[in-house]
């Protein structure tokens, strides 16, 4: 079996046995990949501990693969940054849980995508550098663009004529083409559409406003991702960008 490099973003941890643990891994590399991590937890040192593979975490990791088992191995692995989302404040770190609980829930082949690595590890290190007061909207932003990567990306058709957007079909719509349940209020499309095509916004959203975009966000990935499922962190992210 092969020896590779890669970097990785860890999604999930999960304990395994007395020691050890399994990790959900997104990988430059593989793509979505999970691994077996033997004798991390315990009060011996060792050279790879198992705070390093807790959720948001970048790695460099050398790693036996093979492509028919569901559970590879890790040869050796070191931090990618020196700085990472469990030494900043709450607000990015919340952030950070949100961005992977969308892609571990959202992602389900383990198929590699060197195009969207690069758009996560860019994301993540925006949220770790940009001035915390220019974050608040952020997951909305990152959601629409997520959703652009996975070939969902909503037409940026807004005009007068028509300013709903329209989940279903991913455009906007005229007022008279209306359907029931699938529609975002004329206020909230207008500023969907600006977050997408990067204008200013005309006036400061509230906790609550944000809350409705990010949910309509969601709602419009999981019509086409019904396996989607529910985002905990969602309750959170509300919390604390209040």
């Amino acid at each position: 079996m092969a020896l590779h490099a890669t970097k990785g973003i860890v999604l999930r941890a999960i304990k395994y046995g007395e020691t050890s643990l399994v990790v959900t891994i997104y990988t430059a590399l593989f793509g979505l990949q999970s691994y077996l991590i033997n004798g991390v937890r315990t009060e011996k040192k060792t050279s790879t501990k198992a705070n390093m593979y807790q959720p948001t975490t970048q790695l460099e990791l050398i790693v036996y693969h093979h492509p028919n088992k569901n559970l590879q191995r890790i040869k050796e692995a070191k931090l990618l940054l020196t700085k990472n989302f469990h030494g900043v404040d709450v607000i990015r770190y919340a952030i950070g849980i949100y961005m992977v609980e969308l892609i571990q829930k959202a992602i389900t082949e383990t198929e590699a995508n060197t195009a969207l690595y690069d758009f996560f590890e860019d994301h993540f290190m925006h949220v770790l550098e940009a001035p915390t007061h220019q974050l608040s909207n952020f997951p909305i932003l990152f959601t629409l663009l997520f959703a652009e990567q996975l070939g969902f990306g909503i037409q940026q058709n807004y005009s007068e004529q028509t300013p709903i957007f329209e989940l279903q079909n991913g455009c906007f719509i005229a007022r008279n083409e209306m359907v029931t349940g699938y529609t975002a209020s004329e206020e909230n499309s207008l500023m969907i559409f600006n977050m997408m095509s990067g204008q200013p916004l005309s006036q400061h959203i509230s906790g609550l406003i944000r809350l409705e975009i990010l949910t309509i966000c969601i709602q419009y990935l999981r019509l086409h991702m019904p396996h989607l499922g529910e985002l905990k962190s969602v309750s959170v992210l509300h919390e604390i960008l209040n």
